[in-house]
């Protein structure tokens, strides 16, 4: 009994310096969560799985919630009934521009601290003609940048906020 406890205890040391490394996230989707001016872009550049966007818990759980809400009715569309990325049906995006504002954390005295852990990623365009801007909001987690939120300003369907959408329908 003794040399299976100084056999564990020496084991146990060994194995100690590995258990203390920090944990490392990587990130799994198709888009890097390191820069989200570079994942908004891509949206606007590219074909994207959406499902592949690194989203906050509280986001991607509306979507899921949406989804379940839709199979549960049984009803074939769901009731986001356009593109949010683009804020209509179909696309011909034309005058991109994408702006970047870090947005600080604030101390109890109100305070600008040095860390910046959320950003507001905007894109402004025309959409067959119509103005839109598209606002994205992201919050930096452990394992990197994800989405939070998105609000859409355009002419057709005036000022929106996905999560509302999403949680409370049009």
């Amino acid at each position: 009994m003794i040399r299976f406890v100084f056999a564990f205890s020496v084991t146990l040391l060994a194995v100690s310096p590995v258990l203390a490394q920090p944990v490392k996230d990587v990130p799994t989707a198709k888009h890097s969560a390191d820069d989200p001016e570079t994942i908004v872009r891509s949206l606007y550049s590219e074909a994207v799985d959406r499902d592949a966007l690194p989203m906050t818990q509280r986001l991607e759980s509306l979507f899921l919630m949406e989804r379940d809400y839709l199979e549960a009715k049984g009803y074939p569309f769901d009731r986001l009934d356009f593109d949010w990325i683009v804020n209509g049906q179909d696309a011909l995006i034309t005058e991109l521009a994408i702006e970047t504002m870090e947005v600080p954390i604030r101390d109890y005295g109100d305070e600008a601290v040095d860390q910046f852990d959320r950003k507001i990623v905007t894109a402004s365009f025309k959409n067959f003609d119509s103005p839109t801007m598209i606002r994205y909001y992201w919050v930096r987690e452990r394992s990197g940048w994800k989405l939070d939120d998105v609000i859409g300003y355009g002419e057709d369907r005036g000022i929106w906020t996905l999560s509302l959408l999403l949680a409370y329908g049009d």
